[in-house]
């Protein structure tokens, strides 16, 4: 089994945000699954920055990436897709947000 890592504030603050996401196959509350990139060995967990959003039932349901993990990836995507659609969809977030912090206020309509 992988020994758990201790994530940091800035890994937490992260994982926060993919898990905001939703399940990236239904949008269901989720659980978050470390991806396994090749290389890494049994035992050994990936980055707490290698996360993607997954339900319980496409985390480790019957029909999921743990359980049927070539026939998942065939409907959705692998490991990888996953992971560069979550950061993507922060990505994306994270720009509407900082345009409208950073834009608030601006669209007001001045009285002359």
């Amino acid at each position: 089994m992988a020994k758990k890592k201790v994530a940091t504030k800035a890994e937490r603050e992260h994982m926060s945000k993919v898990a905001s996401l939703g399940c990236l196959v239904c949008q269901m509350p989720t659980q978050l699954h470390h991806i396994r990139p090749i290389g890494l060995g049994i035992g050994m967990r990936s980055s707490h920055y290698q996360v993607v959003p997954l339900c319980r039932e496409h985390h480790t349901g019957q029909f999921s990436i743990h359980n049927c993990k070539e026939q998942f990836e065939a409907m959705y995507g692998t490991e990888e897709e996953l992971l560069h659609r979550t950061l993507k969809e922060i990505k994306n977030i994270e720009q509407v947000n900082n345009f409208f912090n950073i834009n608030k206020g601006e669209n007001q309509w001045r009285s002359k």
